[in-house]
């Protein structure tokens, strides 16, 4: 929960915050009383309302939104509001409201956003109260939504505020699950992309409550690690702390795997085809590799002993003994 203060008009952004009324001036949720407070038929705004101090979320306090759809009621008049104080929640998806200090209701904004929605929503009997079209709910600001209080299109949930996303209180896009922040998540209470799992903070993540990118266990802190409770990186292992050094061709090397540099060639999908168009100088590098070793080499590329001494003419005293 973040709480601040917001003078003038518009907070952040220049985004509009609304005050649904009720026909008898009265709140529809809590009853207060607003009557007194209304702006003024010459267009004055109303009075500021006294302070609440210490005003919190699902506490003491006044309240607004920048989505009067979810709140509105048959008869009811809709305010823009001026706000100071203003206390908002952290979690993801939809900011249903804040909650603030102080507000004035500045202008009745009714007709004027009564008059966009479409003409078979609103109102009705038994209010929808959607504000795009073809949703399956209640009080969406999108379209193609089934579920409602989301803001953007073609989510299965509620309170999604992106696209495309299955599940609940999503911020992002083609997230499936529920909490997540980013895109392209599949589990819940995620911060960040293409996660799959739950509660990490990072991107890439297959494991949950990773603080990091591309681990595969969970409880790491740091990326690509396959094992649980580590704080570092690469680790295959548990409660680790240190980088491990890396293997090649089997055996352990004295180097981290940020200090390998493989020869330009090897960066190419077609092993054989980059073989050929390598400079000699790229070839031998190869062949200096930590622990080479010509049958693991052949094994894995197809590039045999014979192709080395082939392109170079001869091999290098130190790779004869191989």
């Amino acid at each position: 929960m973040t709480c601040g203060w917001i003078f003038g008009k518009f907070p952040a952004m220049d985004e509009k915050y609304y005050k649904v009324i009720g026909a008898d001036g009265k709140s529809p949720t809590t009853r207060f009383d607003y009557s007194d407070y209304l702006p003024e038929s010459d267009g004055t705004p109303g009075k500021w309302l006294p302070e609440i101090p210490d005003s919190r979320l699902l506490s003491d306090g006044y309240y607004a939104s920048k989505y009067w759809n979810m709140w509105y009621v048959e008869g009811a008049r809709i305010y823009e509001v001026e706000m100071r104080g203003v206390c908002r929640g952290t979690g993801a998806g939809v900011e249903k409201q804040v909650c603030c200090a102080q507000i004035r209701l500045i202008r009745d904004a009714t007709d004027a956003l009564l008059s966009t929605l479409p003409a078979c929503e609103f109102p009705q009997p038994k209010v929808s109260a959607n504000t795009g079209v073809l949703n399956t709910g209640s009080r969406n600001t999108g379209n193609c939504n089934v579920g409602d209080f989301n803001t953007g299109n073609r989510n299965t949930g509620s309170l999604n505020s992106g696209d495309f996303n299955t599940g609940d209180r999503n911020s992002g896009m083609d997230n499936v699950g529920d909490g997540n922040f980013g895109t392209g998540n599949v589990g819940c209470e995620n911060v960040g992309h293409s996660n799959t799992g739950s509660r990490n903070k990072g991107s890439y993540n297959s494991g949950s409550c990773n603080v990091g990118f591309a681990n595969s266990g969970s409880f790491n802190i740091g990326n690509r690690n396959s094992g649980n409770w580590n704080i570092g990186s690469r680790h295959c292992g548990y409660f680790n702390t240190r980088e491990p050094c890396a293997f090649m061709f089997d055996k352990p090397t004295n180097l981290k795997f940020s200090e390998i540099r493989l020869p330009k060639w090897l960066n190419f999908p077609n092993p054989r085809e980059a073989f050929e168009t390598a400079t000699s100088k790229e070839v031998e590098q190869t062949l200096a590799l930590p622990n080479f070793d010509f049958q693991i080499f052949e094994k894995i590329t197809g590039i045999s002993k014979s192709d080395f001494t082939r392109k170079l003419g001869r091999l290098p005293e130190s790779a004869k003994q191989e």
